[in-house]
């Protein structure tokens, strides 16, 4: 049975790093399972012992130490994770990280809006996900700082980017992350599927993918011209026969309560009409267009528009890229553990951008393992929990759930390999404060607050059979 305690995965994911010294990829290890153990955006809050504090810093802050090797270790791990499988999703979406930075000294650029100036690191991820949902972790990430925003209105901007060729611009971030994505997953025998939100609607971004060796899903952002006899999209789509219908839960979301939704799906293959602009010629691309719209709501129905270059010809067909897409919100879930869940990497109070770029890299691997084990329970909850914890981590969870019995009861003990994820998850939320079923699911903060108990007591465990054979 394979053990999968922190140092275990801690090595699975940096164990290979190229760091030219073997003392700095076991310095790597021991950060990475100590922050699994202990989940923190501040290093002081990860590492109590002052010599383990120290040797992070001291990492994090050396220049032998490229965080683009960290980066390629955990990207290079899930691929190998990958392995066997058809295809993988790679759901890529960018964000911020507003950083501590009152001087202005740490290399950070603005993020957020004009009206609300903010410092930090923009930032790109590339999450891959298993066709089932499971995420499996990032398969790319790229960090930068942008440039001091000059005094131009709305329109000089846009007079300026339109002279700006698109390398030099974000948007091709996304290119790059999908080429580096597909690059590493062909490695492995294992075909890509890019999905990216409505930023992905760009002329040069649906271009490159179409020549990419990849399928992709992206949502539009704009109701495009279509090349003669033309016409807008969406009215074109909307003339279609649905290929189909299916009913979807939608949960509650602010003011406006849960309820049923019927979707229509339809589909047509288009030719996008991309007009000229400065240094571009006039273009056409073929693909296809899949509208999902929900019937008979007045406000607030739902309604995608997706482009494709996968085939669909039927309504199976069209619910394959609509499932495509879901896979997004595994990485808008993943940033909201990392960023905001009990990861918070925004706490960071580091004081340079190659050190936020390492410690936010060892960060990220421990919010997408959270995340794995939190989608396990919740749509594999029958599968043995022996997949994700070891057998010490289990024998712990029992010993607990023993001692949480009512006084008197009378309880029976399962063996370790009969306990299914759900139940070793429903144990982990409970050591991290979960108060049952009546608030929902367990989510990743709570699971992250009883990992790193749990991973403090199996350490212990571990420790304390050790010197027990000695």
């Amino acid at each position: 049975m394979r053990e999968r305690t922190a140092e275990a995965w801690a090595r699975e994911e940096f164990g290979g790093a190229t760091l030219g010294d073997v003392r700095r990829v076991r310095r790597l290890v021991g950060m990475a399972a100590g922050a699994a153990r202990r989940p923190s955006g501040t290093v002081s809050s990860v590492f109590e012992r002052r010599q383990a504090r120290e040797g992070a810093y001291d990492f994090l802050e050396s220049e032998h130490v490229p965080a683009e090797a960290i980066t390629e270790q955990l990207c290079r791990s899930t691929a190998s994770r990958a392995r066997g499988e058809p295809f993988i999703y790679v759901a890529i979406d960018g964000s911020s990280l507003t950083l501590p930075d009152g001087l202005e000294t740490k290399g950070f650029g603005p993020v957020g809006t004009r009206s609300i100036p903010a410092r930090g690191l923009m930032v790109l991820n590339a999450l891959g996900v298993r066709s089932d949902g499971t995420p499996l972790g990032l398969i790319d990430q790229v960090y930068w700082s942008r440039e001091t925003t000059l005094p131009l209105t709305k329109q000089q901007a846009i007079d300026r980017n339109s002279q700006r060729p698109f390398a030099e611009k974000e948007p091709a971030n996304f290119v790059r992350s999908a080429e580096r994505a597909i690059a590493r997953l062909r490695e492995v025998g294992v075909r890509t599927w890019v999905v990216i939100d409505r930023e992905g609607d760009n002329r040069d971004i649906l271009s490159a993918l179409a020549k990419a060796n990849c399928v992709f899903t992206i949502r539009a952002n704009y109701d495009r011209y279509l090349a003669p006899p033309g016409g807008k999209l969406r009215k074109q789509l909307a003339a279609q026969k649905p290929l189909g219908t299916y009913v979807v839960h939608v949960g509650r979301t602010g003011r406006r309560p849960a309820r049923e939704a019927t979707l229509e799906l339809r589909a047509k293959r288009v030719e996008l009409l991309f007009r000229s602009r400065p240094g571009k010629p006039t273009e056409t691309l073929t693909l296809t267009a899949v509208s999902v719209t929900e019937r008979g709501a007045a406000k607030d129905a739902l309604s995608w528009t997706l482009y494709t270059n996968a085939p669909v010809r039927t309504e199976k067909d069209g619910l394959w890229i609509v499932e495509a897409y879901r896979t997004r919100w595994r990485v808008e879930e993943f940033h909201r553990t990392w960023k905001r869940g009990e990861c918070n990497i925004e706490d960071s109070q580091l004081r340079s951008v190659e050190a936020v770029a390492k410690w936010a890299t060892i960060m990220a691997a421990v919010a997408t393992r959270i995340e794995r084990l939190k989608y396990s329970a919740r749509h594999k909850p029958d599968e043995p929990a022996t997949l994700v914890l070891t057998t010490t981590e289990i024998d712990v969870l029992l010993h607990d759930q023993r001692r949480r019995a009512p006084k008197g009861a009378r309880f029976r003990r399962k063996p370790v390999e009969s306990v299914t994820i759900a139940e070793a998850t429903q144990w982990i939320a409970l050591m991290g404060g979960w108060i049952g079923e009546a608030n929902g699911p367990p989510g990743s903060i709570t699971l992250a607050r009883g990992l790193e108990r749990l991973g403090l007591l199996a350490h212990g465990v571990a420790l304390a059979r050790e010197l027990n054979e000695r």
